[in-house]
């Protein structure tokens, strides 16, 4: 049992059409009307994770594995997996989503907070279980391309289904262990998120800088990480910005 490989598999055939295409056309009324989506990132990764959820479930219970669901917006992760296919242990699993722009992606993934629950690793105020009861921490990522608006005004019918655009296409599923995708730098803006590499290869392969470093590296890195307004709070030096200065760090004396 490939657990990455079955679990891909299952959600490209459950998320895309032949083409690609997502296979979500819009919503639908009690009435059987039809209504468009509209091409705003945060409602197309909302429904993405709304509709991502239930196929991993069935695909959970396909192997029988145990899903727990965060409580809360807020709560890591989306998706918690145990069961005896995947030796006893907990899987957590983070739904994210990306886009293309020309072609080239808008930018890599949020891979959650570097605080909250990966610095409280005994605690569940973050986190569904203690983030150390988890053996694995994948990212389920899926990169899609916008396509043209399609008409906001029409409310369509059943026997419109099957001429209703999908308003995203070139659908992309990427799933890999957090620590082989992360960057050594936070996500856009001044956010204290983990920021994943942008370079679809290596999303592909995870082959990020921590990649041969393994998880532990990836945790110690960010669980000591300080962004410059930290520092500056504290009253300290930053200890490092990047892989070559963590390791320089690690190796200087301590207190």
């Amino acid at each position: 049992f490939n657990f990455a490989q079955s679990l891909k598999a299952n959600l490209e055939a459950n998320l895309l059409t032949e083409d690609k295409d997502w296979n979500i056309k819009g919503f639908i009324d009690v009435h059987k009307n039809i209504y468009p989506i509209s091409l705003d990132t945060k409602l197309l990764s909302k429904i993405l994770e709304l509709t991502t959820i239930p196929i991993v479930t069935s695909f959970a219970k396909k192997y029988r594995l145990k899903v727990y669901l965060a409580q809360h917006q807020l709560q890591y992760p989306d998706i918690t997996l145990e069961g005896a296919e995947i030796k006893n242990k907990k899987y957590a699993a983070d739904i994210k989503t990306t886009y293309r722009v020309g072609g080239k992606l808008k930018g890599g993934f949020t891979l959650g907070s570097f605080r909250g629950s990966l610095r409280s690793p005994l605690s569940t105020r973050y986190s569904r279980f203690p983030y150390s009861q988890y053996a694995k921490h994948w990212i389920l990522g899926i990169i899609y391309t916008r396509k043209k608006e399609i008409e906001q005004k029409r409310i369509y019918s059943l026997d419109d289904l099957p001429n209703i655009n999908s308003v995203i296409t070139d659908l992309e599923i990427i799933l890999q262990e957090k620590y082989r995708i992360a960057n050594y730098v936070p996500g856009s803006g001044n956010t204290a998120n983990i920021g994943s590499v942008a370079n679809i290869e290596m999303l592909r392969n995870g082959t990020g800088p921590f990649a041969k470093y393994g998880d532990k590296v990836f945790q110690d890195y960010w669980v000591n990480y300080l962004r410059r307004e930290d520092a500056e709070r504290q009253g300290i030096r930053r200890p490092y910005r990047n892989l070559n200065e963590y390791f320089a760090w690690k190796k200087k004396p301590k207190g």
